[in-house]
């Protein structure tokens, strides 16, 4: 069910993602210790109808460069990338589908369920993610937290050390993302 409301034509803006403000986790697990990687680059757009007491998400969509995904090791993040297929999908890319289950928390907090394309290493997938939305100043802030197993994107898992460190194939993306 997607959820619509009447709203002034003013209220209707297309927001774009502040890097600097947002963040994206990839956390994942190892038979030597879990790690984590994060997105120092991320590019958007979401196109929202704003009022006091609802907010009606339009479009949204949503670029991670593979190579922006750092976790402050070279190797890892050099098996990662090939993992990933990067010389061929060097984007990863999100794009809603739908929102639904529009919650109030507090005035100008919601919480929704999201469904959308996910495209990683050039398999697409369809995943319902719970979001927070909260209205800000000038924008929005979008923040969630989904698990999947990176196979289920046709992604092998990356190995180490000529296979001694292996990753587990459940990975949980946090993600904090500002629009203006």
């Amino acid at each position: 069910m997607l959820l619509s409301f009447s709203v002034d034509k003013e209220a209707i803006r297309i927001y774009k993602t502040n890097s600097a403000q947002s963040t994206m986790k990839i956390l994942g697990t190892s038979t030597l210790h879990d790690w984590e990687m994060k997105a120092d680059d991320l590019q958007g757009t979401v196109d929202a109808e704003m009022a006091s007491e609802s907010i009606n998400i339009k479009e949204l969509k949503l670029t991670v460069p593979v190579e922006a995904l750092k976790s402050g090791k070279g190797p890892m993040d050099a098996n990662a990338y090939k993992a990933l297929k990067k010389d061929k999908h060097p984007k990863i890319f999100y794009e809603l589908i739908s929102v639904s289950e529009q919650k109030k928390v507090t005035s100008g907090h919601f919480k929704m369920q999201s469904r959308g394309k996910l495209t990683v290493a050039g398999e697409s997938r369809i995943l319902n993610v719970p979001i927070d939305v909260k209205q800000k100043d000038h924008g929005l802030e979008i923040s969630g937290v989904t698990s999947f197993n990176m196979s289920s994107f046709e992604v092998e898992a990356p190995s180490f050390m000529m296979g001694a460190v292996t990753t587990g194939d459940k990975i949980t993306i946090q993600f904090t993302i500002n629009y203006n």
